[in-house]
């Protein structure tokens, strides 16, 4: 648990105000129990004060104040413009305090998940780096054994190279990325492709691989170690908020169950 989280973050999901038996009934009715818990979760998160010296933290997300905060919403919402904005929010019986809470809460959740968490990354990243490590490769899929097996001579022999066999015998898909596949992390390919080009270098050709009934000609292009990105850095930050969101769950899960409540919070 993070030294930076707030102590009565720590154990929100016991302590969070839940709503009468009647409205926890009808949530629960309507299937949008588990989606309010996980709402109000976050909204107890995003409404943390943050100290002083967060705000000065030159890798903060910016807040970019209420008026693009607006303009954001309606992108969002498909409203198009502010006017909109106002007509949808009187619709709704909503308060402009209420409104502002709303349009905010991302960019909220952003700063206080930075603050709290973004220390974890880099240590997150040392322990698991080879999970982000990057491949490109050449992919020809075939559902004939024997012609698989031909094609792989001929590119060992040099007859043809693996963008003209692609054109040749690849389906439209395939054929119109020229067989090419990534750059992808590595641990997001199938499992026995995973192991079997982690064993490749570039520029080498796998033999025929049966992949679940379809047989695949792969040649490794590349190999990418991963790097800590800001797209990476958002990934783990969010891995962070996420655990502690389904430990608070838990909780409120005990507490439901206490009351006999006949609903399941996702966890």
């Amino acid at each position: 648990m993070s030294a930076l989280l707030p102590l009565h973050l720590r154990h929100l999901g016991a302590t969070l105000a839940l709503p009468d038996p009647a409205s926890l009934r009808l949530l629960a009715r309507h299937e949008l129990l588990s989606s309010w818990c996980q709402r109000r979760l976050l909204e107890e998160l995003a409404s943390a004060e943050l100290p002083p010296e967060a705000h000065a933290d030159p890798s903060m997300p910016a807040d970019d104040g209420p008026e693009a905060q607006l303009l954001a919403y309606c992108r969002r919402s498909g409203l198009d413009n502010v006017e909109d904005l106002e007509e949808w929010r009187r619709a709704r019986g909503l308060s402009l305090e209420e409104l502002e809470q709303l349009v905010s809460f991302d960019t909220r959740l952003a700063r206080v998940s930075h603050w709290i968490w973004s220390q974890e990354v880099p240590g997150l990243f040392l322990q698991r780096r080879g999970e982000f490590d990057q491949v490109v490769l050449t992919m020809l899929r075939l559902h004939d054994p024997d012609l698989a097996t031909e094609l792989y001579f001929q590119l060992q022999e040099g007859e043809y190279s693996f963008h003209e066999l692609v054109e040749r015998h690849a389906n439209e898909a395939d054929r119109l990325r020229r067989g090419v596949v990534g750059p992808v992390p590595v641990n997001r390919l199938n499992p026995l492709l995973t192991r079997v080009v982690r064993r490749y270098q570039p520029g080498e050709l796998i033999p025929p691989l049966d992949i679940n009934g379809v047989v695949h000609l792969i040649q490794v292009d590349s190999h990418q170690p991963g790097r800590l990105d800001d797209q990476l850095r958002g990934q783990l930050l969010t891995e962070c908020r996420n655990r502690w969101q389904r430990e608070q769950l838990l909780l409120l899960r005990e507490r439901l169950m206490q009351r006999a409540t006949p609903v399941e919070i996702v966890s």
